[in-house]
């Protein structure tokens, strides 16, 4: 009576992602810079060696136009000042 009405569900992201692989890691950069941005403003007076280095990898990987490398990085960085206990 009712033909086959099953689909595919479809992932907007996946499918952003292979249209334009960049736009997403952009996305995800912006997205973490904002979050990261106020975590060291609370510590830019003490900022250990660890995370000067990591902020100036993701900057070099941004200059490079990595943003896909910067985003990982700076996402790991916001999960470290986010939670530093887990950090050991």
């Amino acid at each position: 009576m009712y033909g086959s009405l099953v689909g595919d569900v479809i992932s907007l992201e996946a499918y952003r992602e292979r249209r334009d692989p960049s736009a997403l890691a952009v996305q995800r950069l912006d997205h973490a810079v904002a979050a990261l941005d106020p975590l060291v403003q609370a510590r830019r007076h003490r900022l250990n060696p660890t995370i000067e280095r990591e902020l100036r990898a993701i900057g070099r990987a941004v200059s490079s136009g990595d943003a896909r490398a910067a985003a990982e990085r700076a996402e790991r960085l916001v999960d470290l000042l986010e939670h530093p206990a887990a950090s050991g």
